[in-house]
């Protein structure tokens, strides 16, 4: 009798501890099922150039800590919430209306990014999506205005430092909300064909201006230059012309003939043939 009651009390023991064994088993799949689900949340990997934000469920967003990067563990039910602090730069398209009227399709490219120091109130006061809710509707409030008080060529020509004031203007209203604006450029302007051709023509026929300008401008100072050489011309005709004597243009032949006649030259020598009594020399070449 007591041989059975021994193995009921055996087989009970084994029973139990193949339960607990069984409960055990199952608690750790299901804790490696919930690690493995829960890995992202938990194990957060911040890359070289990212800060993070962490919010807490029972605290909220932690406005005094920046998370750098490297590996950081969190309890899952937080959450970290990762920006790009590197200096980007993203392009957007806008239809402005000069002060006209005219439409203008203007390409525009903002170099922007987070001010680190005030990441925290950044993510609290806009969000992740700060490009869409502040830079680029800043950057078309600031260019719808700047646009509107000009013309279609000069929007065109970007005069009066119109690509200037835009930046400044963009850096001082962007600023303000946690935002550094590096620089803001205007890579294209598209008007309406007919006024972009006009205003082209317009150029064109400025510059073909400036070109005969140009060339009016060489022939004053030739005709000035040449002016200027006609009257030394006739200034040393007149001296040379109240200088010479007779005397001196006979003494001037005679010097000319003794030379001819000792030259190698072959000549014929007409004696007293000259005018004024000078010899006449007849050379063969």
């Amino acid at each position: 009798m007591s041989d059975d009651i021994e193995e009921d009390y055996l087989e009970e023991a084994d029973s139990g501890r193949f339960h607990r064994r069984t409960i055990a088993a199952l608690l750790l799949i299901a804790l490696l099922i919930a690690s493995v689900l829960l890995w992202n949340r938990m194990v957060v990997s911040i890359r070289s150039g990212e800060s993070g934000v962490l919010y807490r469920f029972f605290s909220g967003t932690e406005m005094e800590q920046i998370y750098e990067e490297g590996v950081h563990l969190l309890w899952p039910w937080d959450r970290m919430f990762i920006y790009d602090m590197r200096l980007q730069t993203r392009e957007r398209e806008y239809s402005l209306l000069t002060s006209s009227g005219l439409p203008v399709h203007l390409n525009v490219a903002v170099r922007y990014r987070p001010d680190i120091r005030m990441l925290p109130l950044l993510h609290v006061a806009v969000g992740p999506d700060y490009l869409e809710k502040v830079v680029f509707p800043e950057t078309e409030a600031v260019l719808r205005r700047a646009v509107g008080q000009y013309g279609p060529e000069e929007v065109y020509t970007s005069k009066r430092g119109f690509l200037e004031s835009i930046v400044v203007s963009s850096l001082s209203k962007v600023e303000s909300r946690y935002i550094l604006i590096d620089d803001v450029l205007v890579k294209s302007v598209d008007l309406p064909v007919p006024v972009r051709d006009a205003i082209e023509q317009k150029l064109v026929l400025g510059e073909q201006e400036k070109a005969y300008e140009y060339r009016l401008a060489i022939e004053r100072k030739e005709a000035e230059r040449k002016k200027i050489e006609a009257g030394g011309i006739q200034e040393y005709q007149r001296r040379v012309g109240e200088t010479l004597t007779q005397d001196l243009l006979r003494w001037q032949g005679i010097q000319a003939t003794r030379e001819l006649a000792t030259s190698n030259n072959a000549k014929t020598v007409v004696i007293g043939a000259g005018k004024d009594g000078l010899p006449l020399i007849l050379g063969d070449r």
